[in-house]
């Protein structure tokens, strides 16, 4: 099966990435997982194929990019993750795999604080941390919502009454999680902001 030829590789990723990295090859023909080093206890070889997953092969989001890169999720365990899904084609360029790569986090971002705190003597208290989502129990939309509302939230005024300026902030934030690779997320936030989905090509072209 063309598919076990990943494999190898994916195990020298499970040794290079170390216990801090959870990886996942999923089979998309048979929906399942066939390589599993998951930080979620609950997920197996044999476990259906996760919902965000799920979503990049409805939207056929493989169709025009070969993976999606840092997005951000929790693990049932509450472990904040940087995460990314590689999309695995064949000859005829159908899909037949997803390797999907959650990494810890929680460590790193510990450190970052301390560092923060050192350099300028500003409190690990007052330091926002970057949002992160459950992405194994999230629906994709409601990801997509979450992410697109909390990027707006460091405003406090309605979205209609953004600047310029307020405005391609958001963009840049939202670009910036990926949330632009995910099909219909313009056209949401077109919604959101009362504006046109050509206007918010323009904020992403100014990036």
């Amino acid at each position: 099966m063309e598919l076990n030829l990943y494999i190898p590789i994916v195990e020298f990723l499970e040794g290079f990435l170390g216990p801090e990295a959870d990886i996942v090859l999923f089979d998309t023909k048979k929906e399942e997982a066939i390589f599993v080093n998951a930080l979620n206890r609950d997920f197996f070889i044999g476990s259906p194929i996760r919902e965000i997953e799920q979503k990049f092969i409805k939207q056929e989001i493989y169709v025009k990019q070969n993976s999606v890169l840092n997005y951000r999720a929790f693990s049932s365990e509450r472990k904040k993750l940087r995460s990314a899904s590689y999309f695995i084609k064949d000859s005829n360029n159908e899909l037949i795999g997803i390797l999907t790569i959650n990494y810890k986090v929680d460590g790193l971002l510990e450190l970052r604080n301390t560092l923060n705190n050192l350099i300028s003597g500003t409190k690990t208290s007052d330091i926002k941390e970057e949002e992160y989502y459950e992405s194994f129990n999230l629906s994709f939309e409601d990801l997509m919502t979450t992410t697109i509302q909390d990027s707006l939230n460091k405003f406090n005024v309605p979205p209609d009454r953004l600047s310029h300026d307020e405005k391609l902030e958001v963009i840049r934030s939202l670009d910036e999680k990926g949330t632009f690779l995910i099909k219909g997320s313009v056209i949401e936030l077109a919604k959101v902001l009362n504006t046109s989905e050509t206007s918010i090509y323009r904020y992403i072209n100014k990036l």
